[in-house]
């Protein structure tokens, strides 16, 4: 048996051999509204550079990360259901491509078989069937999602609170006013305390005509009242009268 073995072929198990790809890869953002953190655009793109079906796991994953990633789902796990997405208008992939897709971006570490607990199928009409696979962010990406969550949200917590010293401070500002002669056009009341006080002598005049005569007496009192001298009279009688005098001036 020693003098056989060295003849025979020695055979090592081999991994599947798995078709690369050598072309430059420049993932496109997409047209949609949601774009990739950067951290994960970078890693993402470097770890599908070598495979061949780069484009539709690229696609797959933005797709996922736009609706999987928000700060309120980024712990849930969730399925890929390949015969939907395939209807789906914004993922022009086909059923195998999706598959080969998922494959990719586990093989990657995007995505992670999330991990449950029971029977691995379900009974239906037609006998058992095998429950849809769930699925989660891998731990590489997964925090990096989260810290890009974390960065949008306090980037809107800024912009909400400079808005709101910005409609503090315009409600506060001194009102301006217009001021003529003075070649400054616009300043504000502060700028008009700062301004040197008028010491004008000059007379304040009131638009009702003269209220006096020019000797000082109203010119009511030059008109006689006999009914007002002749109650004095009397009134200067009475106290002479008291005083023992003749009643007599």
């Amino acid at each position: 048996m020693l003098a056989v073995q060295p003849r025979l072929p020695l055979v090592l198990a081999q991994k599947p051999r798995q078709r690369r790809s050598r072309k430059p890869f420049h993932p496109s953002q997409g047209e949609g509204p949601y774009r990739l953190p950067r951290e994960v655009q970078e890693r993402l793109t470097i770890a599908l550079r070598p495979f061949r079906n780069r484009d539709a796991a690229y696609a797959l994953a933005l797709f996922l990360a736009r609706y999987w990633s928000a700060p309120s789902r980024i712990a849930d796990t969730f399925h890929i259901d390949r015969r939907a997405l395939t209807e789906h208008g914004e993922l022009d992939l086909t059923e195998k491509r999706i598959r080969s897709a998922i494959r990719t971006l586990e093989e990657i570490g995007f995505l992670d078989r999330a991990v449950t607990s029971g029977s691995r199928y379900k009974p239906t009409e037609a006998g058992l069937r095998r429950k849809p696979i769930r699925f989660q962010f891998g731990s590489e990406y997964a925090p990096l999602f989260i810290a890009a969550n974390g960065r949008a949200a306090a980037g809107r917590d800024r912009l909400s609170q400079a808005r709101r010293s910005e409609l503090l401070g315009s409600s506060h500002r001194a009102p301006t006013v217009s001021v003529k002669g003075q070649g400054r056009g616009l300043c504000s009341s502060r700028d008009l305390a700062k301004w040197p006080k008028s010491k004008s002598e000059a007379d304040k005049t009131v638009n009702l005509g003269h209220l006096v005569k020019e000797n000082g007496i109203p010119p009511q009192a030059l008109e006689p009242n006999p009914h007002l001298e002749a109650a004095l009279d009397r009134l200067l009688q009475g106290i002479r009268q008291g005083r023992g005098g003749s009643g007599t001036a």
